[in-house]
C-alpha cells in the first residue's frame, strides 16, 4: 500500500519534469532556427551554453518564457589581400510565447 501511495505522489513530479525537459528542447530548437534563419543567415553558428528555461513573470501578456543563450558566430571579413574568418561570442536572452515561438531577442553585452 505504501508503494502505491509513493508512486501516486511521484507521478505528478515526473510528468512535470518531463514537460519541462520537452519545453526546453523545443526552445533550443526554436532558438537555433531563429539564429540561423533570421539573425545570422550566412554565418556559422556554434552553441556554447543554454541557461535554464524560466517562466516570465511580468505584466506583458505576450511573453511567457525566457532562456539565456551563449553562442559563437564565425564571420568572414574582407581584409586587404583576401578574406579572414573571425569568431565573435554573443550572449542573448530569448523570449517566447505560450507556444514556444521566439518573440524577441535581447543582447547581453559582456
Amino acid at each position: 500500500m505504501t508503494k502505491l501511495l509513493f508512486l501516486l505522489l511521484l507521478l505528478p513530479a515526473m510528468s512535470h519534469s518531463q514537460f519541462k525537459r520537452s519545453a526546453t528542447e523545443l526552445a533550443k530548437e526554436n532558438v537555433h532556427e531563429y539564429l540561423t534563419n533570421k539573425l545570422f543567415k550566412s554565418d556559422s553558428y556554434q552553441s556554447v551554453f543554454f541557461g535554464q528555461l524560466t517562466a516570465e513573470k511580468t505584466d506583458d501578456r505576450e511573453t511567457a518564457w525566457f532562456i539565456e543563450h551563449k553562442f559563437i558566430i564565425t564571420e568572414i571579413e574582407r581584409i586587404p589581400g583576401g578574406k579572414d574568418s573571425v569568431q565573435r561570442s554573443y550572449r542573448f536572452v530569448f523570449y517566447f510565447d505560450d507556444k514556444m515561438n521566439v518573440l524577441r531577442a535581447d543582447n547581453l553585452f559582456e
